[in-house]
């Protein structure tokens, strides 16, 4: 071996030494235990209204849980004058719930969190916020359909803002069918057991806040709310959003831009915060241990809009569902009114023929039955 050969055959030695040497390393941030308890929600202090609060952990950066609720918690709601209301978890999912209340807009309120480790924690006390109307939702499509919002207050009073929104849609199966099966039975469909029309239901998964307050009056003007991507399947027949408004105070408005902006770029409120959070809410049995939220008390308005693919420009989503190909069974293996082909993947569509001598075509479920798809088909008490 001459010199400059065993030169690289050292050099490489030692380069296969080094990455056979390398360990793993965890930083302490990402072995640590963090899941502080997370609580989100305000009480609504609108007349006859339930206020629900939702407890649970926030996430460590090596959680692959999406969300971890806060269970077999006490939680109240306490005035300033000392009434106290209890709220419930009823489902068993970390959202509890007050029944429905008339708190006093003069008087102010705190939230009490005892959780079942024994742990207290307790919000200041908060003034409600008394929120204006909302003038108008709008939208706009460029390709992409944006839905905004417009408000103001005359009293040039409420100068902070938050908002979420609740959205439906309605969707039909591929192919309609005037029959239905149920336990085996097969009957005329009608409103009530029919699985042409189902409506799909989400709410808003990310923080919108707004404010006037560089204003000379309290004023907002096309607030983007939500941003719908082009042929989005929500609306390829009719689509509904109804928007929350929630006034905030200024230090409530600060905490709740910062969350947008951090979960903004992360993910949401429960995922692992890169900024330091102050909010309003404060453990009392160790001093020590953050807590993430921000309570507010407030009186709110809301809004709906509809909107309909015929207003729309070039707009065809693209359903991805099974070929509807039939198969026909034949009459003399089959009672008409009593379904029992095996393969269960398949249900009725249509007769043919007429007694003695009907025959019955079927088809793919995800043809005709519009839950394959999700959703419900009982129809919104607000659709029109």
């Amino acid at each position: 071996m001459n010199k400059k050969t065993k030169k690289y055959f050292l050099l490489f030695s030692f380069s296969l030494l080094c990455i056979t040497c390398v360990k793993k390393y965890d930083p302490p941030a990402i072995q640590a235990a963090n899941n502080y308890l997370v609580v989100d929600g305000f009480i609504d202090a609108n007349p006859n209204e339930a206020t629900t609060i939702v407890l649970s952990r926030s996430r460590n950066l090596s959680d692959t849980v999406s969300n971890i609720p806060e269970l077999n918690a006490k939680v109240f709601i306490i005035s300033n004058t000392g009434t106290t209301y209890s709220l419930t978890d009823a489902m068993n999912t970390g959202n509890y719930t007050s029944t429905p209340l008339n708190l006093s807009t003069t008087n102010q309120y705190q939230l009490k969190i005892i959780t079942s480790d024994g742990h207290n924690y307790l919000s200041d006390l908060v003034p409600v916020k008394k929120s204006p109307p909302i003038d108008s939702l709008t939208w706009q499509q460029d390709s992409s359909l944006t839905v905004y919002l417009n408000t103001h207050d005359p009293s040039n009073s409420t100068i902070y803002y938050k908002w979420d929104f609740v959205e439906t849609w309605i969707h039909y199966a591929p192919v309609q069918t005037s029959w239905v099966q149920t336990n085996g039975i097969i009957s005329i469909a009608d409103t009530t057991n029919q699985t042409d029309s189902c409506w799909t239901t989400a709410n808003s998964t990310y923080i919108i806040t707004g404010t006037s307050v560089a204003l000379t009056q309290d004023v907002i003007s096309k607030a983007p709310i939500t941003t719908i991507l082009q042929n989005d399947i929500r609306i390829k027949a009719k689509y509904s959003i109804n928007v929350r408004q929630i006034p905030l105070t200024a230090d409530a408005y600060n905490y709740w831009s910062l969350i947008q902006k951090n979960s903004q770029q992360l993910g949401t409120l429960f995922d692992p915060q890169p900024s330091q959070l102050t909010g309003n809410i404060h453990p009392l049995t160790n001093p020590n241990e953050p807590v993430i939220g921000y309570v507010t008390a407030a009186t709110t308005q809301q809004k709906r809009i509809f909107i309909n693919n015929t207003q729309l420009n070039q707009w065809s989503p693209i359903i991805d569902h099974n070929e509807c190909s039939t198969l026909e069974i034949a009459a003399n293996s089959l009672n008409p009114f009593v379904y029992s082909y095996a393969d269960t993947s398949y249900a009725p569509w249509y007769f043919t023929g007429s007694s003695p001598h009907l025959g019955l075509f079927v088809t793919k479920k995800a043809c005709i039955d519009c839950r394959e798809y999700g959703g419900v088909t009982k129809r919104p008490s607000f659709w029109q």
